[in-house]
């Protein structure tokens, strides 16, 4: 079996894309995801943004490689030349690109005419960032959730997902908040779970689990709620876009899986003191 296996009855309700920055409002209430219709037109940028488009604006972009599991962690990148990378893509497939395009950790390789609006629904002051990911087809995701609320954009290609309710966290298995072994791995927001081929003996709460399942097609969007367990792979060659913006209330914090996430991160950066102190005394 596969995570998919666990999809419930319950299919993902489509709207089309809001104009109006109350558009997402009950959504977000109700930390429902959403499928959007006309991306495209809702966002004129993205008109004629494509796999070509980007392999001849970029001069650079930034990879990762593939794991020993055949997943792409979002560690270990890596910058190089459009025609290198266009050379994976078409050769051995080992490369997922990942380049920030507005907000945190913009490259200065970046052309402006790459310049990234936000749809009104995403309040600038709570914006974080909006990043371009290019797959060469059958890259997949691990099961983890984001502390931030997030919108996939389909621009090329097709990507299945399967989503599970914050409510099921305890179904996700994800690493304890007093695990040194994970903080020091950073694995914050993952599940233990391997998506492809789920151990039931290992993990029995997971046959309690009910997911919602679907296809994010070109021109589509997804909109993820912080804290919604999510796991995506893509058919093939694939382009997106994506924002992430924080707008948690007080009560999702103090539930989970947002809770874990808050100690987690209060700990590592206790851990990150510590090696600084640790650091400064060796160096004296």
């Amino acid at each position: 079996m596969n995570l998919f296996d666990l999809s419930g009855p319950e299919s993902i309700e489509r709207v089309p894309f809001p104009s109006d920055k109350e558009g997402l409002a009950p959504y977000i209430l109700n930390r429902q995801p959403v499928l959007l219709s006309g991306v495209r037109e809702a966002l004129p940028f993205l008109k004629d943004w494509n796999y070509r488009y980007f392999l001849e604006s970029l001069k650079t972009i930034r990879i990762q490689r593939k794991s020993e599991d055949g997943v792409f962690h979002y560690l270990g990148f890596e910058r190089m030349p459009m025609e290198a990378f266009n050379q994976v893509m078409e050769t051995t497939h080992d490369g997922y690109a990942l380049e920030a395009l507005r907000g945190r950790g913009v490259s200065e390789d970046l052309p402006a005419q790459l310049s990234v609006d936000l749809p009104a629904f995403v309040p600038e002051s709570r914006f974080r960032v909006s990043n371009l990911y290019i797959g060469p087809g059958k890259n997949k995701s691990l099961l983890h959730y984001d502390e931030t609320h997030s919108l996939l954009m389909m621009l090329e290609g097709r990507k299945r997902f399967i989503l599970f309710s914050p409510d099921q966290s305890d179904c996700m298995y994800p690493y304890s908040p007093f695990s040194l072994k994970a903080l020091l791995e950073n694995r914050v927001v993952d599940s233990r779970i391997n998506s492809e081929d789920p151990d039931l003996e290992r993990f029995p709460k997971l046959r309690e689990s009910k997911g919602v399942s679907g296809w994010l097609e070109e021109g589509d969007a997804l909109f993820i709620p912080a804290g919604t367990w999510h796991y995506i792979e893509a058919e093939g060659r694939n382009v997106s876009v994506n924002y992430f913006w924080l707008e948690n209330r007080l009560r999702d914090w103090l539930q989970e899986p947002l809770f874990s996430f808050w100690i987690k991160r209060r700990a590592i950066d206790v851990l990150d003191r510590l090696r600084k102190v640790k650091h400064k005394l060796s160096a004296a």
